[in-house]
C-alpha cells in the first residue's frame, strides 16, 4: 500500500516514501529558516536594528522579515520556470542549497556594535537570499506531492503543511527554551545564533536527501519550454484568483509567528510564556493538515475551505475578546490553536491541491510558485508589521482579529470565482 492507501508495486512505494520524505523535511527546515527570524524579531532589533525608540528598531527588524517576501515573486518565477523545464526534483535541489546559504550567513553576521550599518545590510542580504530561495519551494514541493498520486492530491499535497508545521514547533521550541535556561543578557551576547546555526548544519544533510529523490511522474509526461510564458498570456484570471486564495492563510500562518511579539508587547506577557501557543499550534500544524485536505479529496476542496473560511471569519474576533480582556498563557495557546484548526488546517491544508488542480502539469510549478509568492507577498510576510503598526496606532490589541475578518472575506470571493471556473 502506498501512503494514501493506494495499492502499488514495491519499488513505486520506495520511491514515493523518499520522494515525500525529502520533499517535506526538506520543507520544514526551509521555512524553519524563514520564521525563526519572526520569533527572534525582538532580539534582532536590539542587535541590528538599534535605535533611540524601541518601538522603531521593532518595526525595523519585522521590516526585514517583510523583504525576504518582496524578493520571493523573483524566486518563484525563475525557481518555477526552473522545475517546469527541468524538473521539480532539481528545483527543489537548488532552493535548500540557498536557503543554507542565507541561513548561515544569518548565523554569522557581526552585529551593529562590530561593524555598524554593515551589520542590518547584510542581514537584509540574508533575508533576500532565503526569500528567494522560498519562492521556488512551494511551487516545486506542492507540484512534487501532488503529482504522486493525482486522485489523492490532497492527502500528499497536505504532508507540505504538516512539514511547515514541524518548523514552526522546531523554531518555537529553540526559542522556549532558550528564554527557559538562558537569561535575556546571555541570549543577546550570542546564544541567539544557535537555532539559525541548527538550521546551517542542518542544510546539507537535506539536499543530499533531495539528491536521491527520484522525480515527478507527471512532470516526466508533460513540460512546458515557456511556462511562464504561457501563464501570462492565458491563465491571468487564474493566477489572480489563486493569489487571492492565500489571503486567509497567508495571515494567519504570519499571525501565528507574530504572536509571541504580540503577547508580550500588547498583552504583557513573559518571554518563555508567549511562545507556548505557538509550540501547541505547531505541533497541531505537524498532525493534522492530511487529514483535513483527505476531506477535501472526498467532498471537494472548494466546500470544504469556504466552511473553514466562513467559520474562521464568525469566531476571530470572540477569541481575540476573550484573550484581550484577561491576557493568560491559556488563552493564548487557546486563540492560536483554535486558529490553526480552522483556518491553516481546515482551509490552508487543501490549498496546493487546488492550485494543482487549477494549472495544468506542463507549467504548474511556474503558477503555483508565483500565485504563492505573490499571495504572501500582499498577504503575508508584512504581517507582522502591520499589525504592531494597527496596534500601537489604534491602541487596540484587538486589531488582529479585524485583520483576519477582512482576509476571509476576500478568501470566500476568491473560492466562489473557482467553483465557477470548475463549472465552465
Amino acid at each position: 500500500m502506498g501512503v494514501a492507501g493506494v495499492p502499488v508495486s514495491s519499488a513505486r512505494a520506495r520511491a514515493d516514501r523518499v520522494a515525500l520524505l525529502a520533499t517535506t523535511l526538506g520543507g520544514a527546515l526551509e521555512w524553519y529558516d524563514l520564521i525563526l527570524y519572526g520569533l527572534f524579531a525582538g532580539t534582532l532589533a536590539t542587535l541590528f536594528f538599534p535605535t533611540q525608540h524601541g518601538a522603531t528598531g521593532l518595526l525595523l527588524s519585522l521590516g526585514s522579515f517583510g523583504v525576504a517576501f518582496v524578493v520571493r515573486p523573483l524566486g518563484a518565477a525563475w525557481l518555477g520556470a526552473y522545475a517546469d523545464r527541468h524538473g521539480r526534483r532539481r528545483a527543489l535541489v537548488l532552493s535548500s542549497a540557498l536557503m543554507t546559504v542565507g541561513t548561515a550567513m544569518l548565523a554569522g553576521v557581526p552585529t551593529f556594535a562590530t561593524i555598524g550599518v554593515w551589520a542590518p545590510v547584510l542581514v537584509v542580504a540574508s533575508r533576500l537570499t532565503q526569500g528567494f530561495a522560498a519562492g521556488g519551494e512551494f511551487g516545486s514541493a506542492a507540484s512534487m506531492l501532488a503529482e504522486r498520486h493525482p486522485e489523492r492530491r490532497g492527502f500528499y499535497s497536505a504532508f507540505q503543511w504538516s512539514a511547515s508545521g514541524l518548523s514552526v514547533t522546531l523554531a518555537a521550541l529553540f526559542s522556549w527554551l532558550l528564554h527557559l535556561v538562558l537569561s535575556d543578557a546571555t541570549i543577546l551576547s550570542g546564544a541567539w545564533r544557535i537555532p539559525f546555526a541548527f538550521g546551517a548544519i542542518a542544510g546539507p544533510a537535506i539536499t543530499w536527501l533531495r539528491l536521491r529523490s527520484d522525480e515527478s511522474p507527471e512532470f516526466e509526461a508533460a513540460h512546458d519550454k515557456a511556462p511562464l510564458r504561457e501563464i501570462l498570456a492565458t491563465g491571468k484570471l487564474r493566477l489572480a484568483t489563486a493569489i487571492g486564495l492565500v489571503s486567509l492563510g497567508g495571515a494567519a500562518s504570519y499571525l501565528n509567528v507574530y504572536m509571541p511579539t504580540y503577547a508580550r508587547g500588547a498583552l504583557h506577557l513573559g518571554q518563555a510564556s508567549s511562545v507556548a501557543g505557538t509550540l501547541v499550534s505547531g505541533v497541531l500544524m505537524i498532525l493534522l493538515p492530511p487529514w483535513f485536505a483527505a476531506l477535501g479529496d472526498r467532498y471537494g476542496r472548494p466546500r470544504v475551505m469556504a466552511v473553514a473560511a466562513l467559520v474562521s471569519g464568525v469566531i476571530v474576533w470572540p477569541l481575540f475578546h476573550v484573550l484581550v480582556t484577561a491576557p493568560s498563557v491559556l488563552r493564548l495557546v487557546l486563540v492560536q490553536a483554535t486558529l490553526v484548526l480552522s483556518v491553516y488546517c481546515g482551509y490552508y491544508a487543501s490549498l496546493a491541491a487546488l492550485f494543482a488542480d487549477l494549472f495544468p502539469a506542463r507549467n504548474r510549478a511556474s503558477a503555483i510558485a508565483l500565485s504563492y509568492a505573490l499571495g504572501q507577498l500582499a498577504f503575508g510576510g508584512f504581517t507582522p508589521m502591520i499589525l504592531s503598526s494597527l496596534v500601537g496606532y489604534f491602541h487596540d490589541p484587538a486589531v488582529p482579529a479585524f485583520y483576519l475578518i477582512g482576509m476571509a472575506m476576500l478568501s470566500l470571493l476568491c473560492l466562489w470565482r473557482v467553483r465557477l471556473h470548475f463549472q465552465t
